[in-house]
């Protein structure tokens, strides 16, 4: 089960990809790694290449999606009528 989900990860990519993918620098991507804020994978042990992967850094930047004023409404209006029913 495990190694199935390692497998599925794909291969790291590189920093230059993680930068390229989210336009962030590199302080700043190292930053969000000190107050793991990203997903990042480090080796155990004290010093080695933080590794990253494209599908873990896509999820990570889609789960900040800002809601629409629209959306926004649409859901007050649901949890409303909710309200009404009871």
């Amino acid at each position: 089960m495990i190694l199935q989900s390692r497998l599925s990860r794909g291969k790291p990519i590189p920093m230059s990809k993680v930068l390229e993918l989210t336009g962030y620098t590199r302080g700043y991507i190292y930053q969000l790694v000190h107050y793991n804020k990203i997903p990042c994978h480090k080796p155990t042990g004290k010093r080695g290449r933080i590794h990253f992967f494209e599908t873990e850094i896509l999820d990570f930047l889609y789960r900040g999606k800002q809601a629409t004023d629209y959306e926004v409404s649409e859901k007050a209006d649901a949890i409303l009528n909710e309200r009404r029913k009871i």
